[in-house]
Parts: C-alpha cells; structure tokens; sequence
C-alpha cells in the first residue's frame, strides 16, 4: 500500500438515486500514498531521476503536483527544488524557504526554455509538470483507464475527467486503446472531459470544430506562454482532441459556484471526501445529470483527490490493536453470523503472517474490518480467501463494506474468493453486484 495506483473503483448507489443515473462508479484516486492522482505521475519521475543518478530534482507546477514528488523524493533519499517565478508568491507559504529558488528577479523570454537551460547547468532532473515529462506522465496515467476496464469489463459508457493539460484525457484513450487491442473491450467510453472555460488553449480550438457544453459566451485568452504549452514542446492539445473526438465525447464548462455545489453533493450523498479545486471531473457529471443528458449505462468519475471520509489502514502487527481486541470486535460485528473466537484468533494469525488485515476508521474509531489469508495456492484455487469482513452496528447504507472489499479486490488483483451463509441474502446480493459469482456449495463433514 506504499506505491500508486489500484485505486478503488466505488459504486455510488446513493447519488445513482439522488440524480436518477443507471449506474455511476466513483475512482478514488485519493487513496494513494499521498492522497492525489499525482501520485502516479510523481512515483515514475522520481525512478526515472534515479536511473539518471540524479540527486535533485527540481518540481514546477500546482501545490499537489509539488508536493506528490516531494513526498516520493524524500522516500528515494532524493532532494527537490521549487522555482519561484514572478506572481508566485504562495509558493512563499506553500513550500520550505531552503528549497524554493528565487527567480523573481529574472528577466525570462520563455519560462520552459530557462528552467531547461538551468536543470543542465546544475545537473538537476527537469520534474516539472506539463513541459518534457509528458511522456512519462501518459505511461503514468494510463493505467487509470486499464484498471477501470479491468474491474467493469465491456460496457462502460462514459468516463469523465479534468482538463488541464490533457495528460488524464490521453492517457484514459491510451489505456482503453490497450484493452480494445487485447479484446477486453469492444467499445471504447465516452471520455468527457471537464474545466472552467479561462486561458485553456484546448477550448479555442476545439470550438472550432464542435459545441462546447456551456461555452457560447465565453472568450479565451491566449498568449505566446499559453499556447506554447498546448501547442509547443508540452503540447498535448492534438493528442487531447482526438482522444475526445475518437470517443465521441466532449469538453464540459463548469464555473466556481458549481465546483462548491457538486463537492458538498459527494460528500452528503457517499460520505466522499472531495476538494473545491479538484472538482471539476464530478462537477461537469453533475451538471449534465442535473440537464437530463445522461443516458443508461455505466459511468465512471475520475476523482483526483477524492476518498472515503473512512480512513482505511492495514494492520502490520498486533502492537497497537491486539488480536484479541480484533478478534472481539469482529464477533461483535457479525453478530449471529460469528464463529468461535479461536477460530477468528486463528484467521488473524494467519493473515498477519502472508495474507492481509485492513481496520476502517471514522475519527480514529473502527467501524469495520476484514481478515484475508493467504491458501497458498496459485491456480487450484483463488490465492487469498476473505475469511472474515463485519461492519460495527449503525453503519448500515454508508459504503463501509463495499469500500473494504473494493481494496481487497484492488489487493488481490481479484484473485478472492469468500464464504456466504446461504440465508445471508443482503451479503449475498452485496457480493454478487461487486463481481462474485456462485460457483459450488461449501459442505464441512461434521459426522453422522
């Protein structure tokens, strides 16, 4: 649970019902190590910098970006640096006095160019976001788009995202291109793509062509920065178009008074938690459900910070919860579904040795828990076994299962199997609508 990436794919039942959707699946890309879709990105230049036997990189972009591959350079033993260009005083409270470089003073021609020139002076590796690495950041991101066709299969209708700088919106095409290619899908989704309609060269050209959702009034301003970025050496702008147009998707405005709307809907409806500025995917989702312009299907959101308000957590070691105290809890919790303490005792041994224990937390008090062991097997039978999975009383409807074996799932590459009590029809129709199937009866001789 230390790398990115595998992150839960979450049925949203309540907001299915709160806007009248089929079905709506939420990627929770905050529950990576340092909470933010970045952190796929961050993991992979930082390897790259070490292979170059570079000892500093120097991170150009937005806070999270920063602080993403700050979080895995100081994992690697590797240090960073942050410049300060003109107009960039919140980097002054954002970030540590040592490592920000002052070029305020600076007379720059091209931004890009300058802190090129200036990495090859001092021998630091470029991190900087939307400029060189955007290679690197698509390999990154693309993943996202396979995990989603992994865990859904065929079918899926749309798939919507930020607009930035088209990183997302590539790497989801690139990534369901992979799984058409080995006939994992037969379709590729919708790929929606979702931004406030200011200083985004994307919009301007792709006004050209078709409607915007929601952009007939705007104008959009562009300078010889901006659209070098879309359209230079960072330039992602044809990849991004085609990418929606191959879809048949869109480019959905959303402004700020939304963003607020849409982030307090999520957090009442599924308890997720969801930043303002990270809305945009959610928000442009929301509007066109709001419109009426959602059809049936599977539709999934692509959250970039977005996670439970549970906090889950694996279990290492018995130091700060004992296994009697889990092994108490879980009877609890399962009520006239529980076994013999021991034999729980048991199950907790054995999955702290080779299998796995996760603890779902809400303000730092449990509210349910899973045991997996390990069988040892390869192909005789699924790997590891869901031994045990309860919910504390009082949580019924708010996610805490689903979010539990959702992680199990992503854990275990879905190599799981469970036991189900045959008159335990909720659990039951609660596994079967997360992908289990039926496939025999467990029988246990107990003698004549």
């Amino acid at each position: 649970m230390n790398i990115s990436g595998k992150t839960p794919l979450m049925r949203a039942k309540k907001l299915e019902k709160y806007l009248g959707v089929e079905e709506i699946y939420l990627k929770l890309e905050g529950t990576n190590p340092f909470n933010h879709k970045f952190d796929r990105i961050a993991e992979v230049l930082v390897k790259d910098a070490q292979i170059q036997n570079k000892q500093t990189l120097l991170v150009n972009g937005a806070e999270d970006y920063i602080e993403s591959v700050g979080h895995f350079a100081e994992k690697a033993g590797l240090s960073i640096k942050v410049p300060q260009f003109k107009n960039e005083k919140w980097k002054n409270t954002a970030f540590p006095k040592d490592i920000i470089i002052d070029f305020t003073k600076e007379k720059i021609d091209n931004k890009y160019v300058f802190v090129d020139t200036f990495c090859e002076k001092n021998d630091f590796y470029n991190a900087s976001n939307g400029y060189r690495n955007r290679h690197l950041s698509i390999i990154s991101l693309q993943s996202i788009g396979e995990e989603i066709a992994e865990r859904l299969g065929d079918g899926i209708s749309s798939v919507f995202t930020q607009l930035s700088y088209g990183y997302t919106v590539s790497s989801l095409y690139n990534g369901f291109v992979e799984q058409w290619v080995q006939g994992k899908i037969n379709k590729y989704p919708q790929i929606f793509s979702c931004t406030i309609p200011n200083g985004n060269v994307i919009f301007d050209d792709f006004k050209k062509k078709r409607e915007i959702l929601g952009l007939e009034n705007y104008k959009i301003k562009v300078n010889k920065y901006t659209r070098n970025l879309f359209t230079g050496e960072g330039a992602l702008l044809e990849e991004t178009l085609k990418a929606i147009h191959d879809t048949e998707g869109n480019i959905i405005s959303v402004d700020e008074k939304l963003l607020k709307e849409s982030s307090q809907v999520l957090r009442q409806q599924e308890n997720i938690i969801l930043s303002t500025e990270e809305a945009y995917a959610f928000a442009g989702f929301y509007k066109m459900a709001k419109e009426g312009q959602i059809e049936k299907g599977k539709h999934v959101i692509i959250l970039n910070d977005g996670r439970s308000d549970l906090e889950v957590i694996r279990i290492n070691d018995f130091k700060k919860y004992a296994k009697e105290e889990l092994a108490q809890w879980i009877k609890e919790w399962l009520q006239g579904y529980s076994d013999p303490i021991e034999e729980t005792i048991d199950a907790l041994d054995h999955a702290i040795e080779d299998g796995f224990i996760l603890l779902a937390l809400r303000n730092n008090i449990p509210q349910g828990a899973c045991v997996v062991v390990n069988t040892g097997f390869k192909d005789f039978v699924p790997t590891y076994h869901l031994g045990y999975i309860a919910t504390k009383e009082g949580n019924k409807g708010r996610g805490i299962a689903t979010n539990l074996i959702s992680q199990m799932i992503e854990l275990t590459d879905g190599n799981l199997s469970l036991h189900v009590d045959a008159k335990n029809k909720r659990a039951t129709k609660l596994y079967e609508k997360l992908g289990f199937e039926i496939k025999y009866f467990r029988m246990l001789y107990t003698g004549e």
